[in-house]
């Protein structure tokens, strides 16, 4: 966040977490523009015209038939209105995102 912030983007960023009781990191304004940075597991219920998911592989060594996993990656899928990038380090796409050949463009 700080790196952002630091950045000199036209717009200051926001961080978002459902678990902060108040304040900076509770309210968002998304009639904002600009990069908004939330936690996976406090993504349900808000949408963005871009979402990226930049740390794929972090989940490489997770079971991808597990249901935990499988929920939190529709809910972070599903937060893009038009564009979803999905990045990983490594030369293959991760074992859990293996289902979605065909679906991705791989640069």
């Amino acid at each position: 966040m700080r790196r952002l912030e630091r950045a000199g983007l036209a717009h200051e960023p926001q961080l978002y977490s459902s678990a902060a009781p108040s304040g900076r990191y509770r309210d968002l304004d998304l009639d904002r523009p600009g990069v908004v940075v939330v936690h996976r597991a406090s993504a349900k219920g808000l949408d963005f015209d871009t979402v990226v998911i930049a740390d794929a592989e972090s989940d490489s060594a997770t079971d991808p038939t597990a249901a935990t996993l499988r929920m939190a990656y529709y809910v972070m899928i599903t937060r893009a209105r038009q564009r979803l990038v999905l990045g990983w380090q490594g030369s293959r796409l991760p074992r859990h995102l293996e289902g979605l050949h065909g679906w991705t463009q791989m640069r």
